[in-house]
C-alpha cells in the first residue's frame, strides 16, 4: 500500500513539473508571438487573437468537451492523471498570463534584445523545446494534456482512417487557421511541432530507451560470460548460419540500456576486435530487469 502512494505521489510530480514546462512554453514563446502548432492550444491562440478570449478558460471548455465526447462516442474512460494534467495546464497557462503576465514580458524582452535575431523564429524554436519536454514528462507517466487526440480516435472509428493520419489532419486544419491571424505564422507552426516531437521522444526515450545488440563472433562464449558478469545482464544464443560460407555459428542477442552500451562495446572489443555488432533501437522493452509488463 505504502508503495504504491509513493509511486503515484512520484508520478504526480513529474506530471506536474510537465505540466508547468508545457504551460511556460506556451506561454513565454507560443502565444505572444501567435505561433500556432496544432492542438487545442493553438486553436486557443487563433481565438484568442481574433476575439480576445482567456486562452486557459478556452482549453478548459475545449477539454471538457472533448473528454466528454471521447466518453459518449468511443466508450473510453480518462484517467484521473490526464485529467489532473489538463486542469492543471489551462489554470497554470491563465495565472501565468492574467496574473503574472509572462506573455508580455517575454515579447518585450525579445522584441527589444540588442541582439540580431527573429523573436518569432526563437519563439517557434523554445517554445517547442519547452513544451516538448513538459509533454514528454506527463507522457512519460501514462497521462495526457487532452486535446485533438481524442478527435482523431473518433475520425479512425467513425471514418475509418488511422489515428495517426487522423491527428496529422486534424493538427494540420489548426495551424493552418493561423492564416487568419498572419499567412507568414504557419510556417513557424510547422517548425515548433517538429521541436515539439523530437523533444518527446527525446524525453521519453531518454528515460527508457534501450537496445537490442547482435553480436557474431567467433569468441561468443568468452563475450557472453564478460556480459553476465560485467554487466548483469541476459543474453540469448541463436543458433545461425553464414550465408556465404554456410558455416554453423551462434549469434549473441542482449538487450540492455543506451548508458551500458559504451561498456558492451569495450567488451567485445577487449575480446574480439573482428565481431560483427549490430544494434537497433527499441520502442519498449518490458520483462525482468526492464519495464513490468502490465
Amino acid at each position: 500500500m505504502g508503495k504504491n502512494i509513493k509511486k503515484e505521489s512520484f508520478n504526480y510530480i513529474i506530471i506536474t513539473i510537465g505540466t508547468v514546462l508545457t504551460a511556460l512554453g506556451i506561454v513565454l514563446f507560443l502565444d505572444p508571438f501567435s505561433i500556432v502548432a496544432g492542438g487545442i492550444s493553438g486553436l486557443a491562440i487563433v481565438l484568442k487573437n481574433l476575439f480576445g478570449w482567456w486562452l486557459g478558460l478556452q482549453m478548459l471548455i475545449y477539454n471538457v468537451f472533448l473528454f466528454a465526447l471521447g466518453f459518449w462516442l468511443l466508450g473510453i474512460g480518462f484517467g484521473f492523471k490526464s485529467l489532473y494534467a489538463a486542469t492543471l495546464l489551462s489554470v497554470l497557462i491563465d495565472y501565468f498570463e492574467q496574473g503574472l503576465h509572462l506573455d508580455k514580458m517575454m515579447k518585450e524582452l525579445l522584441l527589444n534584445s540588442s541582439y540580431n535575431m527573429d523573436p518569432l523564429l526563437m519563439g517557434a524554436i523554445y517554445g517547442g523545446a519547452l513544451t516538448g519536454i513538459g509533454l514528454g514528462l506527463v507522457i512519460w507517466r501514462n497521462a495526457s494534456t487532452g486535446g485533438t487526440d481524442i478527435i482523431a480516435l473518433i475520425i479512425n472509428k467513425y471514418f475509418h482512417i488511422s489515428s495517426g493520419k487522423g491527428l496529422l489532419l486534424v493538427d494540420s486544419l489548426v495551424t493552418a487557421s493561423a492564416f487568419l491571424i498572419n499567412p507568414i505564422v504557419p510556417m513557424y507552426g510547422v517548425i515548433t511541432i517538429f521541436v515539439t516531437s523530437k523533444m518527446i521522444d527525446t524525453v521519453v526515450e531518454g528515460f527508457e530507451s534501450t537496445r537490442t545488440v547482435f553480436v557474431i563472433s567467433e569468441k561468443c562464449d568468452k563475450i557472453k560470460e564478460k556480459i553476465l558478469k560485467d554487466l548483469d545482464r541476459g543474453v540469448t544464443i541463436i543458433e545461425g548460419k553464414g550465408g556465404y560460407t554456410l558455416k554453423e555459428r551462434n549469434v549473441l542477442m542482449v538487450v540492455l540500456t543506451r548508458r551500458e552500451l559504451g561498456e558492451l562495446r569495450r567488451i567485445i572489443r577487449d575480446v574480439d576486435e573482428t565481431a560483427f555488432v549490430n544494434i537497433l533501437p527499441n520502442t519498449e522493452t518490458l520483462g525482468y530487469g526492464f519495464k513490468r509488463l502490465r
